[in-house]
């Protein structure tokens, strides 16, 4: 079947896909729908194929809370094997083969960091689950991104370090790709901090419902008891109380004004309560902080300008506002400045690498 016949055929058939989407209970179905894979049947019943759902999910936005943010291990070892083989025969397939497996990773690199963003603002908005399960989820969400920490680290590296320096359209496709790569991995900080955030404001929200709710069946249960001295104990705070008598009871009853206005006071009182902050269930691996913020980038820039360095990487490297930074550190800060002052048009790019394996580029 033709692509072209393919989306005929779904168009034809626009209404019973849609119901299946919905969830309807379908028993009849045409044969070329099961044919071309759009339908599968599962114990009298026909069901879209997972692969569909995958597809209008991702293009509508509608990311699941048990979402898989992706394996990365086949793509690099794939890559790995591809480059031995290459450098071995210097066949072009295996070139073709390295290409293709750093545009899926990237593209993976994108759609997860969009599936995450997605996956959060739902978590934020959903009011339909409860507030257990949505604790539930944000772990489980938390559990998947620190799993992404050492899949992050070790692609990274591999492309910096693995992938350079045998061949130019091979470092030119990482070169265009390698900001992009780099705020993806960045991100991953900020939706830690976001997630544990959420999760510490909702179990906080559940003490207060749980309070509430206690207070609530006290009312419905009449235990009047409590309630009294919950009112006269506060007198001086709640305006609308007064204190105890020698007989130890409210000598006044509330009108419907003086119940609205305890409403309000109890809601207030409930909302103040000071929770401490949760530990985190799952151990996260702290990624290196970037320390950007610290370099005086400016100043980097128009020493460049005065010098003209015909290696940025270099003069970047040997520059004072980077000697803070240990031999450890320093060719890791030194190519993050690097890849920031690359993007000026100013930058004109060389053919060859030097001794770090980071293509040169100098200024004009």
């Amino acid at each position: 079947m033709k692509h072209i016949e393919l989306l005929k055929l779904v168009h034809e058939n626009a209404d019973l896909i849609d119901r299946a989407f919905r969830q309807e209970f379908i028993q009849n179905v045409e044969p070329e729908l099961v044919d071309c894979t759009l339908f599968v049947k599962i114990n009298e019943r026909y069901k879209l194929n997972k692969n569909y759902l995958n597809f209008v999910d991702s293009v509508l936005q509608r990311v699941d809370y048990s979402i898989i943010f992706g394996d990365y291990e086949r793509e690099y070892k794939e890559l790995v094997k591809n480059k031995k083989r290459y450098q071995e025969s210097a066949n072009e397939f295996y070139k073709s083969a390295i290409i293709s497996l750093i545009e899926n990773l990237y593209f993976k690199f994108y759609n997860r960091d969009r599936e995450i963003q997605i996956l959060l603002l739902r978590l934020k908005n959903d009011t339909s689950l409860d507030i257990d399960i949505l604790i539930i989820n944000a772990g489980d969400i938390l559990e998947k991104v620190d799993e992404l920490i050492t899949a992050n680290e070790k692609i990274g590296a591999f492309f910096r370090e693995g992938l350079r320096g045998f061949d130019d359209s091979i470092d030119e496709l990482l070169q265009s790709i390698s900001v992009d790569i780099l705020k993806y991995i960045q991100n991953i900080d900020s939706y830690i901090k976001q997630i544990n955030l959420f999760i510490v404001q909702t179990k906080k929200r559940r003490f207060v419902n749980k309070q509430i709710m206690k207070l609530s069946n006290m009312i419905i249960d009449e235990d009047v008891k409590t309630l009294e001295e919950h009112l006269t104990l506060n007198s001086k705070r709640l305006y609308h109380t007064i204190n105890k008598s020698q007989k130890n009871k409210i000598v006044t009853f509330a009108t419907d004004e003086d119940i609205a206005k305890l409403s309000r006071e109890l809601k207030s009182m409930f909302t103040d309560i000071d929770v401490s902050k949760a530990k985190k269930e799952t151990c996260v691996k702290q990624q290196a902080k970037e320390k950007l913020e610290i370099i005086d980038i400016e100043m980097l820039i128009k020493d460049l300008e005065m010098q003209k360095s015909d290696d940025i990487f270099v003069f970047i490297k040997s520059h004072k506002e980077l000697q803070r930074y240990r031999d450890a550190e320093l060719v890791r800060e030194a190519f993050k400045v690097y890849l920031q002052i690359i993007t000026d048009e100013k930058v004109l790019f060389e053919k060859n690498f030097n001794k770090y394996k980071i293509k040169v580029a100098k200024w004009l």
